[in-house]
């Protein structure tokens, strides 16, 4: 897939099956999961290369001076897509509105910012309130996406419009609401080598044989989110497959007061959902063996941060019974589990463990792009979630903390963690940090928080005739490959 004979000036048309529509076309107000629509319209201030490591993109170079400060060197070659100059001041500008944004998804990347310095047009200083290590990772998400300094300024309405520098420019007349999203590339893009094709064409198809069938049949270049174990009747055919291992399939129980459900306020409850987890189960039921459930924490082997006791959690239905029923729950109890026709095995497997132990999931279907939202608003007490198994402190900050926008009701029950966590921001060593990192795993099992299910490859399939100048690398938490660096040989 990676050659040479790339063409000279953009030409053709890349056309991508997605999986889910994004609410707004504001980095701002899209969740990691539907930022894949934006990446062509924006650039974000770093990259992320195959060893999952920031590498330049707006900002050449940083540095640390200390645990919460970062110095970034910046491009000074960018224009927005409505004219006007990416600098320093316009960082500064973004992070800070970022920071205001009202039910913002990605909350948790803004809230250790405190200020940005200006040190000069191309010099940004980021101070934080704590010790923010992965900061230059999130960066590279759509948290790092710039948005124009006069689109920031005239408050303009970034719901349907968008305003970045990226290497193609979004049409808003061709734009089809939950349906066809179009691009054509931006002739004054600064990164010339990356824009390949002319035009990119978005077609959202929610139905996984949908997806699949189109990359089959030719109607696309590229599918993403293909279920993984479709994997293997792809064997013999021309289309290439790209995947790698960094999600956690996991259920999280939100509503650990018992406020919608009584019976999820007692942790002997919630120890005995964990019990009825059976990993190998649900990795052969739902990714027909392609994912990895020999894993029982929530990190990959490939980072620092695996930790290998916690592989050897089992599932028990029998300890599982006598917890509920010791717990006042002899007789089960039931509760509403949101569902999405992407996830739709996924929440059925969940209920069928669950069923096991007396627990009656009942699952209620919904637009994917409500789920998330549904999650924040409070409406769901336990849910399919799945966080980055490559960057623990986004595993922590997001989903787990009580400081992130995974704790709708306002819980305080890991206070005593987040202190933890804190301190171990703090430490510039990873193994220095490991023990506390592990530690935090195995209480998100113990508490009932949350509790991984396999790790899931994220899958995408290429046609044959989908070529690229670069490695194609998923960066953090989308669901294939971004577009620069690709075109379609004719």
């Amino acid at each position: 897939m990676v050659e040479a004979g790339a063409p000279a000036s953009p030409e053709g048309t890349l056309r991508i099956a997605h999986w889910l529509e994004a609410l707004a076309m504001d980095p701002a107000r899209a969740t990691t999961h539907q930022a894949y629509l934006l990446m062509p319209a924006y650039d974000t201030l770093l990259d992320i290369d195959a060893d999952f490591q920031p590498k330049p993109r707006l900002a050449t170079g940083w540095e640390q001076p200390d645990p919460q400060t970062y110095r970034l060197t910046l491009r000074d070659d960018v224009t927005f897509q409505d004219g006007s100059k990416f600098d320093a001041q316009n960082v500064k500008l973004n992070l800070e509105r970022d920071k205001t944004v009202a039910g913002a998804p990605n909350a948790n990347m803004f809230e250790p910012i405190d200020s940005v310095t200006v040190e000069s047009p191309t010099v940004a200083v980021v101070h934080m309130n704590r010790p923010y290590p992965n900061f230059l990772y999130n960066m590279s998400t759509i948290a790092g996406a710039m948005v124009s300094s006069d689109a920031i300024r005239g408050n303009i309405d970034l719901t349907s419009e968008t305003a970045g520098s990226g290497g193609w420019i979004w049409d808003k007349t061709a734009h089809q609401e939950g349906a066809k999203h179009v691009y054509h590339a931006n002739p004054s893009y600064w990164n010339k080598d990356a824009v390949r094709v002319e035009n990119i064409e978005f077609q959202i198809i929610t139905d996984d044989a949908a997806r699949l069938n189109a990359i089959q049949s030719g109607q696309v270049d590229l599918a993403t989110n293909i279920p993984p174990d479709q994997v293997v009747s792809l064997a013999g055919t021309n289309l290439n497959v790209l995947s790698d291992f960094t999600i956690t399939s996991a259920l999280e129980i939100f509503d650990r007061g018992g406020v919608k459900v009584p019976a999820f306020g007692n942790s002997d409850v919630r120890k005995a959902v964990g019990l009825l987890i059976d990993r190998q189960g649900f990795n052969q039921s739902v990714y027909g063996g392609q994912g990895d459930a020999a894993i029982g924490g929530f990190a990959s082997p490939a980072t620092t941060w695996y930790d290998a006791a916690l592989d050897a959690r089992t599932s028990n239905i029998d300890e599982a019974r006598t917890l509920l029923s010791d717990a006042g729950y002899a007789d089960g109890f039931s509760f509403d589990l949101p569902s999405t026709a992407v996830i739709r095995s996924r929440t059925a497997a969940i209920a069928q463990m669950l069923a096991a132990g007396g627990i009656t999931a009942n699952i209620i279907d919904m637009q994917s792009t409500e789920y998330t939202a549904a999650i924040r608003k409070g409406e769901v007490a336990a849910g399919y979630v799945s966080p980055t198994s490559v960057d623990i402190d986004q595993w922590w900050g997001r989903t787990v903390s009580n400081t992130g926008p995974f704790n709708p009701f306002k819980l305080n029950d890991l206070a005593d963690l987040d202190a933890e966590y804190t301190r171990s921001a703090s430490m510039t060593n990873p193994q220095d940090r490991k023990p506390i990192l592990d530690k935090l795993q195995q209480a998100a099992i113990d508490r009932g928080v949350l509790f991984p299910l396999s790790q899931q490859p994220r899958v995408s399939i290429a046609s044959s005739a989908l070529r690229s100048t670069e490695v194609p690398v998923f960066a953090p938490e989308d669901w294939g490959p971004r577009p620069q660096y690709l075109w379609v040989q004719k």
